[in-house]
């Protein structure tokens, strides 16, 4: 009984941490990534009333205003002889028809096939122009996204799903386009078109005229009433609609696992639940929208009844002429007509509004000016003016979003052209140390120093300019090798064959069959990983930096090109000061240090061969066979 009542608490015990470490994982997930905009959570912080949202959009327009104004002032136009037609007709039952002047009806009917001629030429005119204007505000807008790509800080993409920041740039952007592309220029042609109808119904018979405005409120207050419903659903399908897009970019990033593994059930259920959700908020928004569009064109429409009634009890009572009241109802057409185009496109509206909503959230994100600090005013040129490689750490604290400290009191010395070796368990801070000479993350406290000045002094640009970074998987793009060995600078065939004949990627890629034209496609995919790794080589080489950072360049490399790669790092790292993250002793033996992290600190430092004789913390790791980056 006792023990049965022990086993019983064991097991109570195991379940309630259980339950706190499912909690504690859920809370760091939480504090780490950042929540969509859309979250409740967040909403209350980045969201943006209707007001604003048109006064941001208006704004990315500023630039093209005047052309702008021009289509406005043709819409005008438009909407002016349209008006006028709708008197001309008026005129022509009065005048013409009632009293069978032919040549009154023939003149006064090509007045009115003329005006709405020219209507509709001058709405084509005005659209059109609009219509190009919003092309030019959409790809200022474009512009603008991919420009605050690269400002933001590497914290921000560490936080961000992949799929989310794509969404921005593509389909908030095209919300965004819908608007200034078809919705802009029917809000104008409609509030301009809504405006003269009803300034010449109240001009041609006051009290009528007053009468059918009033007839038309309860249509325009169900009309706004709906929009913050519609702005709400918006919300919810964008939010859904990022997350689809996250789920499909973390599962394209990682088919080859699913694939080898045999995950496709599973990736499919939480692709599909993903789906389901977008789905579900979808269908919500359309059964509110498919129910306000025709009630709002009923209560539009039943005004009309009104307006037959009354007057035709004017023209009976002789108060009205017959003309007069055909001009109304032409009027009145004019002006319910914009009404039911608006409560059509508030569904575009609202949805472009909530795509401001999220581009504006996007680009008032903090760049690295506010999380690294002020950028230094020092530039290196990189030509007679070069980092002498001298590398200083005073007391160097360092933490990821106010999260624990992962560099704790770091401080140590490289000189010029010295070859340090950096190992030590996984998290230890090995990356993060590297990270911090490159200005990628920013310490909190202590001092760091390049050539005895402060590394904060230095422009960043001009500093990474001069340092070298190869990581363990390279990096490549979609393009020719020479684009990519280049990196967008300009560089002679000669000067890039030369740096590829002294990392080995000439005899790589075969003599016979190099070509700096060939095509390489996304990822490196048609090239070995070998090569790869030699292009990353041989692009840094060409940048010609001053400091070399390797972080395990030869790891998962056959031992053919791994020969041929070290080769390549030893000449490389010829009158450079070289920081190498490493495990393999054949790797670090040539190193002038190895610096041994642990947990953020720096426990042990030395030669390969002092290290060994001391048998502490390198010795333990090089025997225990744990060194993992």
């Amino acid at each position: 009984m006792f023990k049965r009542t022990k086993a019983h608490r064991h097991e109570k015990a195991q379940e309630k941490l259980n339950l706190k470490l499912q909690t504690d994982i859920q809370v760091l997930k939480k504090q780490y990534l950042l929540a969509d905009e859309q979250d409740d959570s967040r909403i209350k912080e980045k969201g943006i009333g209707d007001k604003q949202s048109f006064k941001i959009l208006l704004s990315f327009a500023a630039p093209f205003k005047f052309q702008i104004l021009t289509a406005l002032f043709i819409i005008f136009l438009s909407s002016g002889f349209a008006i006028y037609s709708a008197k001309l007709m008026g005129v022509l039952v009065e005048k013409g028809l009632m009293v069978k002047d032919t040549k009154a009806s023939l003149t006064y009917s090509a007045l009115i096939i003329l005006c709405e001629a020219l209507s509709i030429f001058l709405i084509w005119r005005g659209r059109l122009l609009l219509s190009r204007q919003a092309s030019n505000v959409v790809l200022l807008i474009r512009e603008r996204l991919f420009h605050k790509l690269q400002l933001l800080p590497l914290t921000y993409y560490d936080r961000q799903p992949q799929g989310r920041v794509v969404t921005r740039i593509s389909h908030d952007v095209e919300g965004i386009e819908e608007f200034f592309t078809s919705s802009l220029g029917n809000l104008l042609s409609a509030t301009i078109m809504t405006f003269l109808a009803l300034t010449a119904m109240v001009l041609s018979d006051f009290k009528l005229g007053s009468i059918m405005f009033l007839a038309t409120l309860p249509s325009l207050f169900l009309m706004f009433k709906s929009k913050d419903f519609l702005r709400n659903s918006n919300r919810r399908v964008s939010k859904f609609s990022s997350a689809i897009n996250a789920k499909l970019s973390e599962f394209l990033n990682g088919i080859d696992v699913i694939r080898a593994y045999g995950l496709e059930k599973w990736s499919m259920r939480e692709y599909n639940q993903s789906v389901d959700q977008y789905l579900y908020a979808q269908l919500k928004g359309n059964v509110l929208f498919a129910w306000s569009m025709p009630t709002i064109s009923f209560f539009a429409t039943v005004p009309l009844i009104g307006l037959v009634w009354f007057g035709g009890l004017d023209i009976m009572a002789g108060t009205m002429t017959l003309g007069l009241f055909v001009s109304f109802v032409r009027y009145y057409d004019r002006f319910s007509n914009p009404i039911m185009l608006l409560s059509r496109e508030i569904h575009v509206v609202q949805q472009a509004f909530t795509s401001t909503e999220r581009v504006m959230s996007f680009l008032s994100e903090p760049d690295e000016n506010s999380t690294l600090g002020k950028n230094g005013t020092l530039i290196l040129d990189g030509k007679e003016n070069r980092l002498g490689g001298d590398i200083k750490f005073e007391n160097v604290w360092m933490s990821y979003q106010n999260e624990d400290w992962i560099l704790k009191n770091l401080s140590f010395h490289i000189k010029s052209g010295e070859k340090i070796g950096l190992v030590g368990k996984t998290g230890c801070g090995k990356s993060s140390t590297v990270s911090l000479i490159t200005r990628l993350y920013d310490f909190q406290q202590g001092q760091i120093y390049l050539d005895d000045i402060p590394l904060r002094l230095y422009d960043r640009n001009a500093l990474r300019e001069q340092i070298g970074f190869v990581a363990q998987d390279a990096v490549i793009f979609k393009g020719s090798l020479r684009e990519n060995l280049a990196g967008g600078g300009v560089l002679s065939d000669f000067e890039i064959i030369e740096a590829c004949k002294t990392t080995g990627l000439l005899m790589a890629l075969g003599h016979d069959y190099f070509d700096l034209n060939k095509e390489i496609l996304e990822g490196g995919v048609n090239l070995s990983v070998g090569e790869r790794q030699l292009l990353a080589l041989t692009r840094v080489l060409l940048k010609n930096p001053s400091i070399l950072v390797l972080d395990e360049a030869t790891a998962n490399i056959d031992p053919h090109y791994e020969v041929i790669i070290q080769n390549a790092v030893y000449k490389m790292m010829d009158q450079r000061t070289c920081l190498m993250i490493a495990h393999r002793l054949d790797t670090l033996k040539d190193c002038d240090r190895i610096f041994v992290f642990h947990e953020g600190q720096l426990v042990e430092h030395g030669s390969l061969d002092e290290l060994m004789l001391k048998k502490e913390f390198f010795y333990k790791l090089h025997h225990a066979q744990d060194f993992q980056h």
